[in-house]
């Protein structure tokens, strides 16, 4: 544990040697369950808003990225005139190792964990005319409510993507994340999000 603080602290110091960027973004989800218990999932359409702080580590190409980041995940189910569709609303924290490459316009790859935490959810039907919904909640279910339950309230993925830097103004990014743990206790059921962000790049730190 000693050695993990001493390599995060020197990694922060980097850094902060190097000049910092904070990045705030916003875009859109695309996303679905996926596991051994779900079939015929759909991708439902969200969005997500959040910032990255971006560290580089030393003067080479590789930097140090995490972010705090409002996001949609969910899954969309369709079968003749039926429509169900599940909306769960988290506070993402990914923890990205990013390496940037080329000069004017520039391009990245980048990839690592994320933990993720619900804060409630919707989810809305349809059946011919009928339509209803009700709220999506996290935790051990109440059977006094009329709620929607989901057990597992944190959500751990990992996270791979590509992007494009735009003469230091404007970032697009493209990113694909892959949930690790189930939803549920009993069942396999994992979040998978693809999301697209357009973000602006601050400089905070001198070079």
């Amino acid at each position: 544990m000693k050695k993990l603080l001493l390599v995060s602290a020197m990694a922060l110091a980097a850094g902060f040697s190097y000049g910092q960027t904070i990045i705030p973004k916003v875009g859109l989800t695309l996303s679905k369950w996926s596991g051994d218990d779900i079939d015929d999932a759909k991708f439902k359409p969200g969005f997500t808003i959040g910032a990255g702080l971006n560290m580089p580590l030393g003067t080479g190409m590789i930097s140090l990225q995490p972010e705090i980041n409002y996001i949609q995940k969910g899954v969309k189910f369709e079968e003749g005139d039926i429509s169900d569709k599940y909306t769960l609303n988290y506070l993402e924290v990914p923890v990205l190792v990013k390496a940037t490459f080329g000069e004017g316009t520039k391009f990245y790859v980048n990839a690592g964990p994320s933990v993720a935490f619900g804060l409630g959810g919707k989810n809305k039907w349809e059946e011919g005319d009928e339509k209803g919904e009700a709220d999506i909640k996290f935790g051990d279910e109440d059977e006094n409510s009329d709620d929607l339950y989901i057990e597992k309230g944190t959500d751990i993925g990992l996270q791979l993507g590509a992007g494009v830097i735009v003469a230091e103004k404007v970032i697009i990014d493209l990113r694909y994340g892959l949930g690790l743990t189930d939803l549920e206790d009993n069942a396999s059921v994992k979040n998978n999000v693809l999301q697209l962000t357009v973000g602006i790049p601050l400089s905070i730190g001198g070079k």
